[in-house]
């Protein structure tokens, strides 16, 4: 009797065991779900260069035209400040060509301070991409079970692909900002037209600063005269209003001096 009771409850357990593993959890509902994603080991290398450069030029002009004429079909200007002695440039030079680029302008101009900035973003690079893999996991395997799920389920579904899709969406939108800062180097450019050009940073300093000086000085003048001619019309006016003011006073004034003597 024992030995039948054992036998019985086996099989029981047999049974059960059979019909949870019969049991699969919607993906759906499982967030710990295994997904292969691209190789961490060897990340692709993204590295975003950053450069500003100073220098002094003869001809502001002729140094535009000639910067211009180093720059590829595909390159651009991000912003152009010109002033009548000095020039500022963001300009957009690939990441293949920079040291080319920066060579021509060293060898071009009076190079008055020089730096390189080299940002490497290959982890964070790699860490979108591998996001990127792992959503598109979860979207395929949504999609087959789309076909036998129920309406509920399909609600749920379908509600799990579109906040798939915009992360997606998203994660791709980053992935292109870095590939395009990452292809196309920033080279942030000034040039000053010195008065004197020499060998010397100082002198080329003291030389700009003298035409700063001049310059402001001129400008100061200028401006000085185009407030007086500003302002002359209401001169004119108020100066005729004053003497006009001046005059009934002084009449007034005589016609009580002629009074008192009268009643003297």
């Amino acid at each position: 009797m024992k030995k039948w009771f054992v036998w019985i409850c086996l099989g029981f357990i047999f049974v059960l065991q059979g019909c949870s593993s019969e049991y699969e959890e919607p993906i759906y509902e499982d967030d710990n779900q295994t997904v292969v994603l691209a190789d961490e080991s060897t990340p692709e290398r993204k590295i975003i260069y950053q450069v500003d450069l100073n220098a002094n030029v003869s001809e502001l002009d002729d140094a535009i035209a000639l910067i211009k004429s180093f720059m590829n079909d595909d390159e651009w200007f991000d912003q152009e400040i010109i002033h009548d002695h000095s020039a500022n440039f963001v300009i957009r030079i690939k990441s293949d060509r920079l040291d080319t680029f920066i060579d021509q302008l060293t060898s071009e101009f009076s190079v008055e301070s020089y730096q390189m900035i080299a940002t490497d973003i290959s982890l964070g690079y790699q860490d979108k991409t591998n996001q990127i893999v792992a959503i598109d996991a979860q979207i395929e395997r949504l999609i087959e079970l789309y076909d036998q799920a129920s309406l509920t389920d399909m609600i749920m579904i379908n509600e799990q692909l579109s906040h798939l899709e915009t992360e997606r969406r998203q994660l791709q939108g980053e992935l292109n900002v870095f590939d395009s800062l990452a292809d196309y180097s920033e080279v942030n450019l000034t040039l000053y037209q010195s008065v004197v050009q020499t060998e010397s940073p100082f002198i080329n300093r003291l030389g700009r600063a003298f035409s700063s000086g001049w310059n402001g000085l001129v400008d100061f003048v200028q401006g000085f005269i185009l407030l007086i001619a500003t302002m002359l019309p209401f001169l004119v006016v108020m100066g005729s209003i004053a003497g006009m003011v001046i005059l009934y006073i002084k009449k007034r004034n005589k016609k009580l001096d002629l009074l008192k003597q009268k009643q003297q």
